[in-house]
């Protein structure tokens, strides 16, 4: 099997890259497979004894392939110097498999992925392959190594050349677009009602919302992606390091690695299992706050309490 390369983007963590690299090694198929590991350039000098100790670990990384440091020379900022990577990856290789380094991946993570890889590459309503599976209950009886769903996770996920640059992964208002149909825009958010906050964050352009436009992309191309019934994934950055994650107990983001080592059986996309959906969007919901943010959190009320908590702070 010829093995999709690894895409890991980094900037000061060494110690949550140093328990990627690990759990990565750990995978029979991290020897044959390609590792690009992607160090944006400090955006603040006191960032930049980090980065180098970050950049001296990344020159001494071995167990793969071969391992491409790529070194940025001045701050593109984590969105931009990932689009990059994934854009110069991809004018050599057909796929990529991407991991973010908090991510920590189970022992055959990366069969899984390569696989699944070659499983789907002509099932066109597949964008992605993801690793992360929430610990929601799935249907009594439900016995499938995997399940579709019409969203993607970034916490280890794949996809081919030919899906990802057929995303707009630029800006423009999706979230004044979506509303001109109610219909569409309701059908947009029944993935998730968190979905509403980070759709309005980066149309108001608060935030660079990466996966959100690719999910907008799935969404208007009625596409899905693939996950295991085990996740074989963790992210372990819920700990005030990171960018967008902050630092709170999220019991849910470390559900428990599969162990079994085993090939997965992946099954033809034939629809959604309509129970499975309604568990994960209950568990979403629960998880982001419940019935009273699921009604309150992005309505007027809500804005004006942040704007009340900003100038009292």
């Amino acid at each position: 099997m010829e093995c999709a390369p690894i895409i890991i983007s980094v900037y000061d963590r060494l110690d949550h890259l140093k328990r990627c690299i690990k759990s990565l090694q750990q995978n029979k198929l991290a020897r044959y497979s390609d590792l690009f590991v992607i160090s944006d350039a400090a955006y603040k000098q006191e960032h930049a004894s980090q980065i180098n100790e970050v950049r001296a670990y990344i020159k001494s990384i071995s167990g793969f392939k071969r391992v491409y440091p790529v070194f940025r020379e001045v701050n593109l900022g984590g969105h931009k110097s990932i689009l990059t990577a994934f854009h110069d990856v991809l004018q050599i290789y057909d796929s990529f498999i991407s991991l973010e380094d908090d991510i920590v991946v189970s022992s055959d993570f990366l069969q899984y992925m390569n696989e699944a890889l070659v499983f789907y590459k002509d099932e066109k309503r597949i964008f992605s392959i993801c690793g992360f599976k929430a610990p929601f209950l799935l249907p009594k009886g439900y016995d499938e190594d995997v399940y579709f769903y019409p969203c993607n996770s970034p916490w280890g996920i794949a996809t081919w050349k030919d899906r990802w640059e057929s995303v707009n992964h630029d800006y423009f208002d999706r979230y004044s677009e979506l509303k001109k149909d109610p219909k569409k825009y309701k059908a947009f958010t029944s993935i998730g009602f968190y979905i509403k906050g980070i759709l309005q964050a980066d149309s108001r352009k608060e935030i660079v919302a990466g996966d959100l436009r690719v999910y907008y992309h799935m969404f208007q191309h009625n596409m899905c992606s693939v996950f295991p019934v085990v996740s074989k994934t963790q992210n372990w950055g819920f700990d005030g390091t990171g960018e967008h994650c902050g630092n709170k107990n999220v019991w849910w983001a470390k559900p428990e690695l599969d162990t079994r080592n085993q090939p997965t059986k992946f099954i033809p996309f034939n629809g959604y299992n309509e129970e499975l959906l309604q568990n994960h969007r209950r568990f979403q919901d629960k998880i982001n706050g419940g019935l009273i943010a699921k009604w309150l959190k992005y309505t007027w009320a809500h804005r004006l309490w942040k704007k009340i908590k900003k100038i009292l702070a």
